[in-house]
């Protein structure tokens, strides 16, 4: 029923469409008194109508039928040695539009059918809805798909934010190694109302509110993700101007917001630098990025690269 559905696009969905012949499909029911070994007996068509489908999950006649098997035996003979259909032909027409609905309220259940078709998105926004997606307004700002956002409304949906949820995103969005260092000591600047002065009265006092400086050392407030060891293929989609970096920072605005800082440090695979020389105009990238010097007497991981996303230009 997905295929077929899928396959018709421009019609209304199963079980919706206020006209028989915007069905591509006709639920019947062949007149027996076997027990059914399977719930689908055949598929004809489509031909000169809709392609019809005979199935033995619901319908009146059958030993599992609402009707009493003298019915079946009648609609049976009645087709198959005086060629008159009529009576089963009545029975399709009611059968098929209890077999739609069916399949209807079967798909209201079923997440993965509403995102068959793309005039359909209530699976969508009732997930979304769940931690600020549910609007228009809310969909495609950024560059991470909002499939991926959904996929993990669980997550999102709660109050709380944990570095294994985190790490378990973006693990399976990149499908990379990771994890997550959190309590990285940091300088945090501070404003100009927020600093200390001789001629200020209040919370002044030494071993108290007074800080002497612009900035105060801090390990509560960031958090560091470290990416690799990777391929250098896989590790130029980090790097600042690529669609791996720019994705990141999205995801991890969406999970966390702006509370916290954070920085990434990006681990390159020993024997996957790349030669690096100068006055060469085969340059393999940016030094301290993806270029090394002495890169033939490097046996360790490259993992000095670390960058401030927040303040870095993805451009």
């Amino acid at each position: 029923m997905r295929r077929i559905e899928g396959a018709h696009p421009h019609l209304p969905r199963l079980g919706e469409s206020l006209r028989p012949q915007d069905e591509p499909v006709r639920f019947t029911q062949e007149p027996t008194l076997i027990f059914p070994p399977a719930p689908i007996g055949q598929v004809q068509g489509p031909g000169e109508g809709p392609a019809r489908l005979v199935q033995r999950v619901i319908g009146f006649l059958g030993p599992n039928g609402a009707l009493p098997i003298h019915l079946t035996e009648y609609v049976r003979e009645r087709a198959m040695h005086h060629g008159d259909p009529t009576m089963q032909r009545f029975l399709d027409m009611l059968l098929h539009r209890f077999g739609l609905l069916f399949y209807r309220a079967w798909t209201r259940s079923q997440p993965a059918v509403m995102l068959d078709r793309t005039d359909d998105a209530s699976i969508e926004r009732w997930l979304g809805a769940l931690f600020g997606l549910g609007g228009p307004a809310f969909r495609q700002r950024d560059e991470l798909p909002d499939h991926a956002k959904l996929f993990y409304a669980g997550r999102l949906a709660r109050g709380t934010r944990d570095a294994d949820g985190l790490r378990a995103w973006i693990q399976v969005q990149f499908d990379v190694p990771v994890r997550v260092e959190q309590f990285k000591g940091h300088w945090m600047p501070l404003d100009r109302e927020e600093r200390s002065r001789l001629t200020r009265h209040g919370q002044q006092g030494l071993g108290r509110g007074t800080v002497l400086g612009q900035q105060v050392w801090d390990v509560q407030h960031k958090f560091r993700i470290v990416i690799g060891p990777l391929g250098l293929s896989r590790y130029r989609e980090f790097l600042p101007g690529a669609k791996g970096l720019a994705a990141l920072k999205s995801l991890v605005r969406q999970y966390i917001g702006f509370e916290f800082a954070w920085d990434v440090q990006l681990i390159l695979r020993a024997d996957e630098v790349p030669a690096w020389s100068l006055g060469k105009s085969s340059v393999a990238g940016a030094l301290g990025r993806s270029g090394w010097m002495n890169h033939r007497q490097r046996t360790r991981d490259a993992a000095d690269l670390i960058m401030n996303v927040e303040h870095l230009s993805l451009a």
